[in-house]
Formats: structure tokens, sequence, C-alpha cells
């Protein structure tokens, strides 16, 4: 639970006790300016949260009819962070994890202040890619759109970067193979080879082709055989480190549009916001 906008949430010093009765008490039969929906109440070092609903009119302060409080001292803390952007559902998902309490009150970027009630609870995006190269494209451009207010349910996200040279063999004279140059892989001292670019296989010693199923048929179709392979297909990847069901993006040379199974994302290679915006909202059931 969070406000729409921090306009409609007040911040009020008072001197009472911030209990269920006492909030309700002395918020009932108060004005409230129109646009008034809640009411973060300071006492001391003390927080409290309440919703309130004011008798109907056009006046800019109205009486309050109802009282709900949201949050007493015992389950609310109160953060200042400078860089939270308390308008930001993700922002403050992610400030929620970090403390045990059901509310967060943050006083955030350009001195905005808001709550979060329950925000731990929120869903967990789990993104999986390899690296290098690095950063991640699809981590970045997660993170840029979870920065915009493009989809409104609360993630947190999750990143799992698998480095793809541990997967490799430690033996210095087998020749890694990369399905495609524009990555960047290299290997110090290694010999390395790219798919893309159709080499002459070596003559002596081993070849390890490191990529997906789709790379592993290319090779076979070039060079009628089958090569050593170690896989490090984020879509395959996804599947090995998180549980069906759960909430994950990827990418996969082998899809041209968005995909969503079980849970899962996955991306074309060459994503763009669009392809992210698309794929998060699938997840979350937005439309």
């Amino acid at each position: 639970m969070m406000p729409a906008h921090c306009k409609d949430v007040a911040y009020k010093r008072v001197d009472f006790h911030l209990s269920l009765d006492e909030i309700e008490r002395r918020l009932k039969g108060q004005k409230a300016f129109t646009r008034t929906d809640y009411f973060i109440l300071e006492n001391g070092k003390e927080h409290a949260v309440a919703g309130v609903r004011k008798k109907r009119g056009i006046e800019l302060f109205r009486t309050i009819e109802t009282v709900e409080v949201l949050s007493v001292p015992e389950s609310t803390i109160f953060v200042e962070d400078p860089e939270c952007n308390v308008l930001n559902h993700h922002e403050m998902a992610k400030k929620a994890a970090s403390f045990p309490h059901d509310t967060v009150v943050v006083l955030g970027k350009f001195c905005h202040i808001s709550f979060i009630k329950g925000g731990k609870n929120a869903n967990v995006l789990r993104v999986v890619d390899f690296v290098p190269p690095t950063p991640s494209k699809t981590l970045a451009l997660v993170e840029t759109i979870l920065k915009t207010a493009l989809v409104k349910t609360p993630l947190i996200l999750e990143p799992l970067m698998v480095d793809a040279f541990s997967r490799l063999p430690k033996e210095k004279d087998v020749t890694v193979m990369f399905p495609c140059e524009a990555g960047w892989l290299e290997l110090k001292g290694r010999p390395v080879l790219y798919l893309d670019k159709t080499p002459p296989l070596p003559k002596t010693g081993n070849i390890v082709l490191a990529g997906c199923q789709l790379s592993k048929r290319i090779f076979r179709n070039i060079y009628g055989k089958e090569p050593e392979f170690v896989n490090i297909c984020p879509r395959d990847l996804a599947r090995e480190l998180v549980a069906p069901g759960e909430l994950t993006i990827a990418r996969c040379c082998d899809v041209h549009r968005v995909k969503v199974e079980n849970g899962l994302a996955l991306l074309p290679y060459g994503a763009t916001m669009d392809d992210v915006v698309c794929a998060l909202k699938a997840l979350v059931g937005e439309s």
C-alpha cells in the first residue's frame, strides 16, 4: 500500500500519544485540506500513519469523518534518504525491504515525504544474464525502466549475474569458441574463436563451444560434428537458477519478440526499452 502521490500526504507534528484510539479521537472532526488522504504523525521520535475520509463538498478544507489508523510507532520507521524518489513504487519497495517494520516513512529526494505499508512483500524480479560483457544490457534496461512510472506494480530487483568464464574448462590448451565477437569475450593467454566468423578449427587440441542450443546447431551445421559444449544461455540459466513461476526476465537469441511462460519473460537479444516494458507488464498482469 502506497499513496498515489505525496501530495495526498500531510505531515503533522502532534503532542498526543500515538495509539489507535487517541489518533482516531484527535483527528476525527478536525478539518483537512481537500487533497489530504493520509496523515504521517510525529511525536518526538515516534511516527504513525492514518488514512482519513472527509465530508463531501467543494471546500478547500473539509471535516474528517472517518479515520483508519494504518500504523502505530511499534510498526513504523522513519527514514531519511535524499536519493530515494518517494513517487517511485520500486524504489520505495526496495527501501521497505531493508527494514523489519510493516510501514516505512521516507523523507526522500527534494524533501518529498511519503510512506509504504507492506512493501517488503513486494514481488521480487530476478534478472538473469551472463557476464562479461559488463554491465549486462538486460540488467541495465530493467534498472532504467524501474526508475520510471511505466510499470506501476512494485518490484524488488534481484540480479543473478553468472560469470561465463567460471563455467569454462581450466586447461589452457583448450580452445574456447564463443557465438559472437560482438560480446568482446576474451581469455587472456587462451586461444579464442568466434562462431560468427566461421573460422577453421584447430587441428590439435580440444575445442569447447560456450553458447546456447542455437549456436550448437549452427556449429553442427557448419563443421558437421558435435562440439564439446558449455551452456551459457541466459534462458537456460534462468531455468536452472530460478524456480518455475517466480518472476524472472532473461534474453534469448532464439526469440524475436517478447515471450512469457510460467513467470519467465524472454527478451530478444536486441531488446529495446519497449520490449522490457512489455515483458514486465506481462509478468505482473498490467495492461
